[in-house]
């Protein structure tokens, strides 16, 4: 028991309940925890998440022993859950290889690195390379943009000089 509230700063009594840093703790035994894992979990407003969500939803409010180990029991007991659970792993088999580009500027990739220092106002590079010959053009650009100013961009410093 907390005789003093001294001793345990983190701890807290209101109306005779026991507070942990604002939460609400529960005794492990409490008949109080299926409904509220129910509720948190299972009706409209809980909305079937998955461990992660759940643990930290009920954790800004509610604490008691042994939780993190109840919530996946629950989560994975969910009928509904377990109904609509997509899957994870990728389907059997042997990778299989790209084919081959035979033309230059047939095939390429195109991807962003982001969150970059700022350089003369740009945070993005904008890269565009062959596959065929591993050219490669990296394009400044600054946040925000949209499809359409990438494609003004693609358009102006790509097709300008390999054509369509």
């Amino acid at each position: 028991m907390i005789a003093d509230g001294a001793s345990h700063p983190n701890y807290s009594f209101q109306n005779r309940k026991l507070f942990y840093k604002g939460k609400l703790v529960l005794p492990r035994n409490s008949s109080k925890i299926p409904t509220i894992l129910q509720e948190y979990h299972s009706s409209p407003i809980g909305g079937h998440y998955r461990f992660f969500r759940t643990y930290k939803k009920l954790g800004a409010l509610v604490y008691w022993e042994g939780m993190k180990k109840d919530i996946p029991q629950f989560v994975d007991s969910s009928e509904i859950c377990q109904q609509n659970k997509h899957q994870t792993l990728s389907p059997e088999g042997l990778l299989q290889p790209l084919p081959t580009p035979t033309q230059v500027w047939k095939d390429i990739s195109m991807d962003f690195i982001e969150g970059l220092p700022q350089s003369h106002g740009k945070d993005t590079i904008f890269i565009v390379a062959n596959i065929f010959t591993k050219y490669a053009h990296f394009i400044p650009l600054s946040h925000p943009f949209t499809a359409k100013s990438v494609v003004e961009v693609f358009v102006q410093e790509v097709v300008r000089l390999h054509g369509f």
